[in-house]
């Protein structure tokens, strides 16, 4: 991936943080010439990402305000392998899995086709994808791709129809990731997304999270699931004692893995 495309993302995620924002605040911010940065604004502004305004810009309205799975998976991947392959631990064979369209979890679908599931249920098309063309699906696996409106920033479908083709199935285990950790709650930029993750959740016998520590320091509008709704928490050691105190009160089981220390994350699952 190109510095230009990472640094598009990085200025991307400081107008979300930010909302109206200088670009001279923005090169000091990056570490950049404010021309580098007029330079990518002006690029972004071209696909509509963005507005601009004299000396600086802001988000675009009704802009996704996700960034693009191109992105996500370029980000934290040895982190999200490491938690990935300790939650497929978790499945045992003939069970049935649902996992949501997070790069975190999607991290994990080699390993839990390794545990020889008898059904998996996503509304991750990227999911799909790569089962039906790298993975094949494996001998009596039931596969159920989760329909409705497709989204190209998550690769997958969202909303109330998909939500309404999850209500006749059941799972052993769910699996989710988040963008936001606020207190105690998991929570979405995205209202579609938040309300995908909800039904998705409640597919799963046992809900187990899947999630890296820097998702503690981002803010989320659209309330998911309170941590107490998770039988399991997969999470990395870089946890403040505050967030461990929440984790603990969850009542979940906790399972740590020793990582490096995820990037800053801003709404990156």
């Amino acid at each position: 991936m190109s510095q230009q495309t990472l640094r598009q993302a990085a200025l991307m995620d400081e107008l979300r943080l930010r909302g109206d924002t200088k670009t001279v605040d923005l090169a000091d911010t990056l570490g950049v010439s404010s021309m580098t940065v007029h330079r990518d604004l002006r690029a972004l502004a071209s696909l509509g990402k963005v507005e601009l305004f004299r000396g600086g810009a802001r988000l675009k309205h009704g802009e996704f305000r996700e960034r693009d799975v191109a992105i996500r998976r370029a980000t934290n991947t040895q982190i999200k392998q490491a938690l990935a392959t300790r939650a497929a631990a978790l499945i045992e064979p003939g069970m049935v899995i649902a996992l949501d369209d997070s790069t975190t979890v999607g991290a994990m679908v080699d390993a839990a086709l390794g545990a020889h599931p008898a059904g998996l249920i996503t509304h991750s098309l990227s999911v799909l994808n790569h089962i039906a063309t790298t993975a094949r699906p494996q001998e009596g696996l039931v596969l159920t791709g989760l329909g409705g409106r497709y989204v190209a920033a998550t690769d997958s479908f969202l909303g109330a129809s998909t939500c309404r083709a999850m209500d006749t199935l059941t799972a052993s285990m769910s699996f989710v990731s988040t963008t936001a950790i606020n207190g105690d709650a998991l929570c979405h930029p995205d209202e579609d997304a938040a309300v995908t993750k909800t039904a998705l959740i409640g597919l799963g016998q046992r809900k187990v999270l899947v999630v890296d520590s820097s998702k503690f320091a981002v803010e989320g509008m659209h309330f998911v699931a309170k941590l107490s709704a998770f039988d399991d928490i997969v999470i990395d050691q870089h946890t403040t004692d505050q967030h461990n105190r929440v984790l603990e009160e969850s009542g979940a089981t906790i399972h740590v893995v020793r990582t490096d220390e995820p990037a800053r994350a801003t709404t990156t699952s």
